[in-house]
This record gives structure tokens, sequence and C-alpha cells, in this order.
């Protein structure tokens, strides 16, 4: 059977979307004849990649991957970042000719899913949407709406839910989400949770340093790998730093947050906060995660994010063996709680996360017994390769003729 890919996100970038819809491409290629349809590496900026020969890599993938040039997401007006998200979904998807049996499509650009659902239907082909997030909601919780425009984000809500619900298949990133997403409507019998996770690679590189344990030292170093996003709010680490000055912190990552965290750095005059910037070479990532001693996570707390996230960043700190601080709410962070993987606090609480890191390192006995235990279950129910074998042979079981 044919299958297409259409994806915003794709190796060699190596944030959560690409690590996903990469591995979800080589498991699919085991067992259908697949092309992907994705934009030249581009995030967080497209100079990172100059010196990637990523076009030789394609061709050497064993399947055809096809691109459109990069693409910069971020505009102030909603509307304008729209049309531009729309003018992109339309070049991408028009840039994959020839048959297909599935259309699968994995956002989260949310116009991806109508124009590829489009050309499914022109095909001929079942269509798959691989849903990452509920970006439609984000827009309504994140920014002040009303009047013609909160009417315009609730209308796009509901086509984008009548989409879901007309879908052949409906892979929710977390169970969260899926659960979400029943309550909205979509069928149950057409919908699949396959989380995010780390792969057999990545847990037998982090083995050394698991076993290993935290470096020696008196300045406890606290890290952050990830997105700087509006959704993740981590500038409230500027804060927690300054209530921690015997302890070093260095956020790992950029986004649309990190001129505001730069900015509250300078004027705070904390000097115990670094920003490392975007790490693409594994080797410098493993680094960093080697010369920490506590990892942290913060999600802001608004309804959607309660309900449906999961970091997938927490996945791979579980994978290092390091203690782990999450600052959130929701099912999420009862899990971690109930499985005690993590220290749990609330989110926006600045001198709650303090005491939580604080609480870390003065036990470093049940510190390495809760990070014995994340790697654990880590290797047990989130690791990819066998969570996308089952995916692709349920795409196969639903829909060969």
């Amino acid at each position: 059977m044919d299958l297409l890919l259409v994806t915003q996100l794709f190796p060699p970038e190596t944030a959560a979307g690409a690590n996903r819809t990469g591995a979800m491409a080589e498991s699919l290629a085991k067992r259908f004849r697949l092309r992907v349809a994705t934009l030249e590496p581009g995030y967080p900026d497209a100079a990172l990649y100059a010196a990637s020969d990523w076009r030789t890599t394609d061709r050497e993938r064993g399947f055809s991957v096809t691109r459109r040039p990069a693409f910069r997401p971020h505009e102030a007006s909603l509307v304008r970042r729209a049309l531009r998200e729309i003018g992109m979904s339309v070049a991408l998807v028009r840039s994959a000719h020839g048959r297909a049996d599935i259309v699968l499509v994995s956002t989260p650009s949310m116009f991806l899913a109508p124009v590829a659902w489009l050309a499914a239907r022109l095909k001929g082909a079942r269509f798959v949407w691989d849903v990452r997030d509920l970006t439609w909601r984000y827009a309504q919780e994140s920014v002040r709406t009303r009047g013609l425009q909160l009417a315009m984000l609730k209308a796009l809500e509901g086509f984008m839910l009548s989409l879901l619900k007309r879908s052949d298949l409906v892979i929710a990133a977390t169970a969260g989400l899926a659960g979400v997403l029943e309550r909205q409507g979509v069928p149950a019998g057409r919908m699949l949770t396959v989380p995010n996770g780390v792969s057999r690679a990545w847990l037998e590189e982090c083995a050394p340093l698991a076993a290993s344990g935290p470096p020696p030292g008196e300045r406890p170093r606290i890290t952050y790998v990830g997105l700087m996003g509006y959704n993740h709010g981590i500038g409230i680490l500027v804060d927690v730093a300054a209530k921690l000055p015997h302890a070093d912190f260095v956020l790992v990552g950029d986004g649309p947050e990190r001129a505001a965290i730069e900015s509250a750095i300078r004027r705070s005059g904390v000097v115990n906060v670094h920003l490392a910037g975007y790490v693409t070479d594994r080797t410098v990532l493993l680094a960093h995660y080697a010369a920490s001693h506590v990892l942290v996570n913060h999600t802001k707390d608004t309804p959607i994010l309660q309900d449906i996230v999961f970091p997938s960043k927490t996945f791979e700190y579980f994978a290092t063996g390091r203690a782990v601080v999450h600052a959130g709410r929701g099912w999420a962070s009862e899990l971690l709680r109930e499985r005690d993987v993590a220290e749990v606090v609330a989110p926006g609480d600045a001198a709650a996360l303090a005491a939580a890191i604080e609480r870390v390192l003065a036990d470093p006995v049940r510190s390495r017994e809760r990070a014995q235990r994340a790697r654990e279950l880590v290797q047990r129910d989130f690791c990819r390769e066998p969570l996308l074998e089952a995916l692709t042979a349920e795409l196969q079981r639903r829909f060969s003729r």
C-alpha cells in the first residue's frame, strides 16, 4: 500500500515533533511504500542546518522525501500567522504528487489537516490525523480574545472537531488528549493513543549517565532542555534562580519566549542563569545532561494544558537517570506523583519550585531511587520503537485491501 506522510517537522530537526515523525517514518517504511512531504529543516532557525548534508541523508533513507522551503511560523497577528500557515500547508500538500492509499498528516500546524484531508479525498485515500496538540484551543486560552476574533476561533474549533470526527483514524499523542477528543464526540473506535517516547538508541546512550549518577561538586546544576514557548512558562526559572543563588541554572533551547527570558535576566540582575542555545548535536546534549543534578520542567496552568499535556521532554529526562522536578497541574502531574518518579509542584509558584529543587538536592538517596523508577518506566512503557511498530501494524490491519 502507498502511504503519504505530511508533516511540517522532520529530521534532521530534533524537536519533539520531528523526533516523532522521523521515527514514525522509519517504522511505516517497513510495511508501506512511503513518501514523506515536509519542509526544509528550519526549526528553530534554518541557519542551524546550513552545514548539515540533509539532502544526502534524505536520498539515503530508503523512502522518498520531498521538501518545500523552511517556514518561520511566529507572527504577532493571529490572522497573519493563520494566512501564512494556510499558504504553507497548500504548498506542502501540492508538492506530494502521486497516488496514495493512506494520507497521514502530523500536526501541530492545524491547517495542514484540512488541506491534507482534501488531498486524501481527491486521491480516494484514507485520512489519518496524528494530533499532537489542540492549537485552536491554545489560541483561545493564551491570548485575550473577544468579539469577532473569539467568534472566529470558536468557529475554527468547531470546524477542526468536525474534521476529526470525519477522519478514518485519529492518533492522539497523549491519553489526556484522547480523553478530551472522545468527550467532544470523536468516535473511540476510530482513535488510537500513541504516546511520545524515546528510542532504544537514546536509552542506550543514556545508560552510562544513569549508572554513574549526578556529578560531584558543591554547586548543583539545574537544567531545562526544550522549547521556550508560550505554554511552557520557563521564564519562571529566572525567579527560581534568584531564590537559589548557590545553584547554577542552564536553559538549553530556543523559542518565542527566549527574548522575554533574556530581558528578565537583565532586569533581575541574576548571575546564575545561562542560556545555552538550541542543540542539534546529541553529544553536546548528552554532555548537558551529564553535568546536571536536577532536570526541571514547567507547564502553564490553563484548562486545556491540564487536560492534554504530557511534555515529551519528560521521557528524555527520565532516560538520563537524573532527578526531575515537574511543575504542572492535571492528569500528567497526577500520574507522575502516583508513580513517584518526579517531584511535582503546582505551576506558576517560584517559591514552591525552588523548595522542590532544594528537597531533591537534600535527599540524594530518594532522588536516585525515583530516577531509577523513572528510567524503568520509560524502558517498559515509552520506548518508541514498540509503540510505532504497533501503530504500523494497526494501520495495515485496518486499511489493507
